[in-house]
């Protein structure tokens, strides 16, 4: 495979601090997995996620919608994560850390139904080291054979480093190079209204490859599965743009639409409380990714994220301006 088509295994297709103490619930969820199917269904490694298969026969699967709110799935995606890549890669894109050499961030405003990712190639990192034990959300996809385009194995990480999106200015200066002024709150579609005014992503020159994109709608839903029991529906209307060596055949000045849809279960161990889309766990619990225009097409096979805000806290976004 040629070095610039690499460039795009990073770029687009990964598009993509909560207190630290483990949440434990008090309402048994009807999961129906056994706790080394729970602990599995947590595991993001490479080796043993691309070798998981979809179960043999079709189970219910459900979570207690009082624990799994859409609440507090909102108060845990709603702030700033700082993201890394690491998977298959030629060496030559990787850095010391043995993580993809890119800076890459994802900014959610749940309540506004909003989310934004930045993604740069490149020694440059804008947002600050996560803490330790914050929350993660990952996503794993295998590389197989009927995806489009082809890419290696890989693993898209993002930590939390944020819980108040005004934190997401100075991060947003340091990685555009333009100010974002305080003149009430931040809200991302004007961000990024304000790059594509720019011309932000239509500099070839501006970076070996680079891209972003605006999800919106950002929805979260629960959706009762009727057996006492629900799942979690996430849908992301996406615009990308980007430039430079990429294999997205971004067009100067074009957007590239698309979505990335799925539905989570709920997954309850000694760590916390997760949300879960996995082939492992059957079809109905996995995300697809697709672009309008057929450039790509994938489904993740796996999304992990968490552990979750603890239950019935107050806003985390409202709670940091104090």
């Amino acid at each position: 495979m040629k070095f610039r088509n690499y460039i795009w295994l990073v770029l687009v297709l990964g598009f993509a601090g909560i207190p630290a103490v483990a949440q434990r619930v008090t309402s048994r969820p009807t999961q129906g997995l056994t706790a080394a199917e729970r602990r599995a269904a947590l595991d993001t490694r490479l080796l043993t996620t691309c070798r998981e298969k979809p179960p043999g026969l079709a189970r219910v699967r459900a979570h207690n919608p009082r624990v799994f709110s859409t609440d507090r799935i909102e108060r845990t995606l709603t702030g700033i994560w700082r993201g890394r890549v690491r998977g298959n890669y030629d060496k030559r894109l990787v850095a010391r850390d043995g993580f993809v050499n890119v800076d890459y961030y994802l900014i959610v405003d749940a309540k506004r139904g909003e989310a934004l990712v930045f993604e740069q190639f490149g020694s440059k990192r804008s947002a600050p080291q996560p803490k330790t034990n914050t929350p993660k959300w990952s996503y794993v996809f295998c590389g197989k054979e009927n995806y489009r385009p082809r890419h290696p194995a890989q693993v898209h990480e993002f930590q939390k480093v944020s819980d108040n999106l005004e934190d997401a200015r100075a991060i947003l200066k340091a990685s555009t190079g333009l100010a974002f002024e305080d003149k009430g709150e931040l809200v991302l579609s004007d961000v990024w209204k304000r790059l594509v005014e720019a011309k932000y992503f239509d500099d070839p020159e501006r970076s070996l490859a680079y891209a972003g994109g605006l999800f919106k709608p950002f929805k979260i839903t629960d959706v009762p599965t009727g057996e006492r029991g629900s799942l979690l529906e996430m849908d992301m209307q996406a615009e990308y743009r980007g430039s430079g060596q990429t294999a997205a055949r971004f067009q100067r000045g074009e957007p590239v639409r698309g979505f990335e849809r799925g539905k989570f279960l709920g997954v309850s161990t000694s760590s916390g409380d997760f949300l879960v889309a996995s082939f492992a766990l059957g079809l109905e619990v996995t995300v697809a990714k697709e672009s309008t225009e057929g450039l790509f097409s994938l489904v993740y096979n796996k999304i992990v994220i968490g552990p979750l805000a603890p239950s019935g806290s107050a806003s985390l976004r409202n709670r940091s301006r104090k």
